[in-house]
């Protein structure tokens, strides 16, 4: 493993750019997100790239610039019309820190009156990563922004044996190439040529413009890099669901804006120590946890819950595996006992 930031750039032969641009300008892909050097377009884009494949995150793209076209029109909405907006795709804290950040920046004068990097870094939500993807993207300074993908290019090319997990090594090395490597399109075509061949597995580097300079090619060893830590196996948590329904309406609270499915409509959470001695009713993969939750019938409403009538529900922000869920007991909403029946069965 490297100790200086310098240990790329002795290994740089310098025409290196000139074949990545080239091969760039054939063959790398056309996305329309790449077309501006708007930093609002740039920064919700990247933002909803996060953690979601481009197929997915395209139309979602066009929905919430058409629906919060600029930073005061995302400034002067309502989280919930954000939050509406961003349903199904995940990891809902990135939208809330979106809405705060914009309200901040907007606040502050907008983009303009940031003064570089540093300032970008102090709005919620946004990283590393997206701060130099900000930057650079938009024209306001050269910056070569470090995800998963080009992790994996420069630590091939470079044959860096950081481990892949150790982001902010990799990002050091890039800040202190030159210049000519951090700019907006050669950050673009890294991500293209991670792609469309350096892929995880199986990299195709007889179609590479990097191969006669490729370290980790010249070692026989691409798909050795980048270095994996092992996996810590995900932890399991358990979860109660506080179910009150009937044949007209479920009720469910909103949840707090920070922690688990923030601002989003569930059946109220209790998280328990251990699992209950019954099937569990809900199953999900979370970031950080696996989480198995149970439904636990009670015979009054809950306390904070808010009776909302089944055909509404798709009204509502709800967490992929709440709506399916819910989809599911609504199927056989008709066999639930009465409004007048206290007790409700599960």
């Amino acid at each position: 493993m490297g100790s200086g930031a310098s240990e790329w750039s002795s290994k740089l032969s310098g025409n290196e750019v000139e074949l990545l641009l080239s091969w760039y300008a054939s063959q790398g892909r056309q996305l329309p997100w790449r077309e501006t050097n708007d930093p609002y377009r740039i920064w919700v884009t990247e933002t909803l790239l996060q953690q979601t494949r481009i197929r997915q995150a395209e139309a979602r793209i066009h929905r919430f610039l058409e629906r919060f076209p600029t930073l005061q029109a995302l400034a002067e909405s309502l989280v919930e019309a954000v939050l509406q907006i961003w349903q199904g795709l995940g990891y809902y804290q990135r939208a809330h820190n979106l809405h705060r950040a914009a309200q901040q920046l907007y606040q502050r004068g907008g983009f303009a009156a940031l003064k570089g990097l540093a300032d970008l870094g102090r709005l919620p939500g946004v990283g590393p990563y997206t701060a130099r993807a900000i930057w650079s993207f938009s024209g306001r300074g050269a910056a070569l922004p470090i995800d998963g993908n080009l992790v994996r290019v420069l630590s091939r090319y470079f044959a860096d044996e950081t481990p892949a997990n150790q982001r902010s090594r990799f990002q050091a090395q890039a800040d202190a190439l030159p210049l000519y490597w951090q700019r907006r399109e050669v950050a673009f075509a890294l991500m293209d040529l991670a792609q469309l061949v350096c892929t995880p597995k199986r990299p195709r580097c007889l179609l590479c413009p990097l191969q006669q300079s490729c370290n980790a090619l010249q070692l026989g060893a691409p798909e050795r890099f980048p270095i994996r830590s092992p996996k810590s196996p995900k932890p399991t948590r358990y979860f109660q669901l506080l179910w009150y329904a009937n044949a007209e309406a479920v009720w469910l609270e909103q949840r707090p804006s920070r922690g688990l499915w923030g601002g989003l409509w569930s059946p109220p959470l209790q998280e328990i120590a251990e699992p209950r001695p019954q099937p569990p009713d809900l199953q999900h993969e979370l970031t950080h946890f696996r989480l198995v939750g149970y439904l636990i019938p009670t015979s009054e409403p809950p306390l904070a819950t808010f009776p909302i009538r089944w055909e509404e529900l798709s009204q509502y922000q709800l967490p992929a595996p709440i709506r399916q869920l819910l989809t599911h007991k609504a199927e056989g909403r008709r066999g639930l006992p009465s409004p007048e029946h206290r007790h409700i069965n599960p």
